[in-house]
């Protein structure tokens, strides 16, 4: 053996181990949003709604945290269980929050939405027997338009121009607690958590004549996904 052979080992060993933590890196960045469904249930429950209410959300099976994150909308639905009554959704009573709890209106997606954000949104109505299904984000991830053309002046159209939630404000921010509770979801120890607010009126002779407002809170949690998770063989 040379003796610069042992060198060359060590060099090519660290190669490979540097080779594979990049690999490991590249597949560590996916999460799952689930809605927490007894918290919803007891609350339903609690309020005498499950058999009046439904609730639901549309969520994909995974994200991507980071610059290429598609959680920027998400979809709600709302089931009328009843026949005697009717429901309204009261959007600018409704609110969501981020991941260190921070409150932000709600915006229900309308397509070719052209509407100041400072103007009310009208409220939705569920008939007895219907469901609603809408596609919601925060406010503060919409941007108008660039013009489409140079003789366009001002582009009236909306677009969600960001991811909804913000990982880096937890990894850089200045304090503590925040950056241990991203380390902490990173090492797949403790979820993260954010919330929405959702504001409904029922609507009926046993209720009075504008409608009972009602608050749910609807947590959503996110688990961290294991980096094998994001191996091409596996289902996504």
């Amino acid at each position: 053996m040379r003796p610069t052979d042992p060198i060359i080992l060590v060099i090519y060993l660290v190669a490979i181990a540097w080779a594979l933590s990049n690999i490991v890196n590249s597949f560590n960045d996916e999460y799952t949003v689930s809605l927490d469904e007894d918290t919803l249930k007891q609350q339903l429950a609690t309020q005498n709604l499950q058999d009046i209410v439904g609730i639901g959300f549309d969520f994909d099976k995974r994200y991507e945290f980071g610059k290429d994150d598609k959680l920027k909308q998400f979809g709600v639905k709302v089931t009328n269980k009843s026949q005697s009554h009717s429901i309204f959704i009261d959007w600018d009573y409704c609110a969501t929050t981020d991941l260190q709890g921070r409150s932000r209106r709600v915006t229900r997606l309308v397509p070719g939405t052209t509407l100041d954000l400072f103007q009310n949104q009208v409220f939705s109505t569920v008939a007895s027997g219907a469901t609603l299904k809408e596609i919601i984000t925060a406010e503060d991830v919409l941007k108008r338009k660039e013009p489409s053309d140079k003789d366009t002046a001002v582009a009236l159209e909306m677009e969600v121009s960001k991811p909804l939630l913000d990982f880096e404000a937890l990894k850089k921010s200045k304090d503590a607690p925040p950056q241990k509770k991203y380390a902490r979801f990173i090492a797949g120890i403790d979820p993260l958590e954010f919330s929405l607010d959702l504001a409904l009126r029922l609507i009926g002779s046993t209720y009075s004549a504008g409608g009972d407002r009602i608050q749910l809170r609807c947590k959503f949690i996110l688990k961290k996904l294991p980096w094998y998770a994001g191996l091409p063989w596996n289902p996504k």
